[in-house]
């Protein structure tokens, strides 16, 4: 799982303008993008928007674990 914050266009490749508001593709349709909100992608690809209050609730940072080259 990834998650990046979310707060002007440009911040994330998967936020697009629906109509007036800002917004980010689920399997399950469109789902509208606040200032502030964090934009997670599953291991499949798949994203989706969450509330800052929600997000940090449900998890917690961890460091990167990439391997070293």
């Amino acid at each position: 799982m990834e998650a990046s914050r979310w707060f002007a266009p440009g911040d994330h490749p998967r936020v697009e303008r629906q109509g007036q508001l800002w917004a980010v593709a689920t399997p399950e349709g469109w789902r509208k993008v606040n200032p502030g909100d964090w934009i997670l992608t599953d291991g499949t690809g798949n994203s989706w928007p969450m509330g800052d209050r929600e997000f940090r609730y449900c998890y917690e940072p961890v460091e990167d674990r990439s391997p070293d080259l």
